[in-house]
């Protein structure tokens, strides 16, 4: 239980490193989401002046930043200067529809890597262990926005499913899985491969003992650590993937809106995306840590 509250801690930390860094980088680039309005001359100088200090733009950056810590510690993530909406509202349902399309991607790749990498791993240099070489290999240089461009082709194609939401949220699905498929595919055919010339696992099979016994007690959970590390660090590269594949699929998801927040400038609304990914990640980094602990009892 220590360590987990000293995880937690740590989290803690991180967030607040990295929403200061995301605030000083957007400042330092220049320019905030009334810039656009200078141009416009049918506004008058008193009115832009009186909008930025509505929105709290004309006060020094270290006393916008701890306003907004104050605020993100009392449940409120600030107002969208774009969308004049609580950012809280617009990201919720969002980061439903981004963390409903990474999960969708962690099944699809680890239910073919599975398998695919125990029976590659039991018979080394057959006719299958080349053919997931060369899955690998493909799935692990294919680029995000090739594929993308590539299922987006699929949709114009079938105009019976090309308005429906669940056909886009599976081939969304199929790309981000796609590189997670090689790692995952590598990491479990060599795990396997290396518990299979253990020791252990020969007198195991030489006391009769059930396939599936052995599978799972001597050769598959003792792998699991490893797999559980690359599980729980996935999330981060499907939330950094999921930018390209929502943006040409038309998924409306979290990564969709964090374009939408950077080209407009929106301060509040990047800030809150940032935060609920990185918050994300960090979970999803527990969450394996605590299933490695409960996996191997060394640890505990």
């Amino acid at each position: 239980m220590r360590q987990i509250l000293h995880r937690l801690w740590q989290s803690l930390l991180v967030l607040l490193v990295v929403s200061s860094l995301t605030f000083w980088l957007l400042s330092a680039a220049g320019g905030d989401a009334l810039s656009g309005l200078d141009s416009q001359a049918q506004m008058s100088p008193e009115t832009r002046a009186e909008l930025r200090r509505i929105y709290g733009l004309d006060r020094p950056l270290p006393v916008r930043y701890g306003e907004w810590l104050t605020n993100v510690l009392r449940g409120n993530l600030g107002h969208s200067v774009y969308f004049h909406a609580p950012v809280s509202a617009l990201l919720w349902p969002r980061l439903r529809r981004t963390l409903t399309l990474s999960a969708l991607a962690l099944f699809l790749a680890w239910a073919v890597a599975l398998p695919l990498g125990i029976a590659a791993a039991r018979r080394p240099q057959s006719w299958l262990d080349r053919f997931c070489s060369a899955l690998i290999l493909l799935a692990s240089s294919a680029p995000r926005l090739l594929l993308a461009l590539a299922m987006l082709t699929a949709i114009a194609r079938a105009s019976l499913f090309r308005e429906q939401a669940a056909y886009r949220l599976l081939l969304a699905a199929c790309v981000l899985a796609t590189p997670l498929l090689a790692l995952a595919l590598a990491q479990t055919r060599s795990r396997i491969g290396e518990a299979l010339e253990q020791d252990f696992v020969r007198t195991a099979y030489a006391k009769g003992l059930s396939k599936i016994a052995i599978l799972w007690r001597y050769i598959l959970r003792p792998s699991l650590g490893p797999l559980l590390t690359v599980f729980g660090t996935s999330l981060g590269s499907l939330l950094s993937g999921s930018v390209i594949v929502e943006r040409v699929l038309y998924w409306p998801g979290l990564g969709q809106m964090s374009v939408l927040a950077v080209t407009s400038r929106d301060v509040p609304l990047l800030l809150g995306i940032v935060l609920v990914a990185s918050a994300a990640v960090l979970l999803s980094n527990l969450l394996a840590d605590l299933c490695w602990r409960w996996n191997d009892p060394r640890i505990r």
